[in-house]
């Protein structure tokens, strides 16, 4: 994980607690939000659709125009077999300028015959 706590420690050390409260928040939304993913991805792995769409719904609502979580909400589309919604979030996500190590994931195995997601693949440079 990027953030962790030796950063907060090492602000707390500086003296910096305005920092160190920065990156602890931070942290604590960023994980909060790849565990609520990763919990709709399990219910959605159990065919606990109802379940699954609850999350997915409070992960689109925290989206904003500044970051999306797109790459997160695609692979939980993926996971409930709408290859449409899956492709239209990691657009999104390319749009934010994502990391596309995530395309590498297993959750992202059932796009990986959709002509779509093979293009993306092209356009973002990764090996096919």
């Amino acid at each position: 994980m990027l953030l962790d706590n030796s950063l907060i420690h090492g602000y707390l050390g500086d003296g910096n607690k305005i920092a160190a409260i920065s990156v602890a928040k931070l942290w604590t939304l960023f994980s909060s939000l790849l565990i609520i993913a990763s919990l709709a991805r399990a219910y959605a792995a159990s065919g606990k659709s109802s379940e699954t769409i609850k999350l997915l719904s409070d992960l689109e609502k925290r989206s904003n125009s500044i970051y999306s979580h797109g790459s997160e909400i695609a692979v939980i589309y993926a996971a409930l077999g709408d290859a449409d919604q899956a492709m239209n979030w990691l657009e999104k996500s390319y749009q934010e300028r994502f990391n596309p190590g995530v395309l590498l994931r297993p959750g992202f195995d059932s796009l990986r015959s959709d002509p779509r997601f093979q293009d993306f693949v092209r356009r973002i440079g990764l090996p096919h």
